[in-house]
């Protein structure tokens, strides 16, 4: 198993606990994307970025995620749980794609910093500093 399928296992095994499925959800695209299928609770899309464009070449990037229930901490702990893969897999940052003003305010308040006004990025050890405080 490569490392992409082994981020895909983790983040599927991750989102079946948390939301309490028990079928299998999530794919990995050729392109290495990480993917849920048609859900009511959830809806990811993650790039595993390995070259450099926009984001650090070492970069996950967060190109879409959403619940179904809004507010209630979904994505402060899925982001939680995205920075302690990041870092076993040795990504330095994690970036958020495309923001609507909603999830800029979300990368805001967990000390993402906007590259071009529309995507945010921070670094693993910033990620790790806020969750610990």
């Amino acid at each position: 198993m490569n490392k992409f399928e082994e981020i895909r296992k983790e983040v599927e095994m991750y989102l079946m606990e948390r939301f309490k499925y028990r079928q299998p959800f999530v794919y990995l695209t050729i392109s290495n994307v990480v993917a849920t299928r048609q859900r009511v609770k959830i809806d990811l899309y993650l790039r595993i970025c390995r070259i450099k464009g926009l984001f650090p070449h070492d970069c996950l990037i967060i190109a879409r995620i959403g619940f179904r229930e809004e507010r209630i901490g979904h994505g402060t702990h899925f982001v939680h749980f995205l920075t302690k893969i990041a870092v076993k897999y040795g990504f330095k940052h994690i970036g958020i794609e495309s923001t609507n003003e909603k999830s800029k305010e979300f990368a805001e308040k967990l000390g993402f910093h906007s590259i071009d006004g529309s995507n945010y990025v921070a670094t693993t050890d910033s990620l790790i500093e806020y969750f610990q405080n």
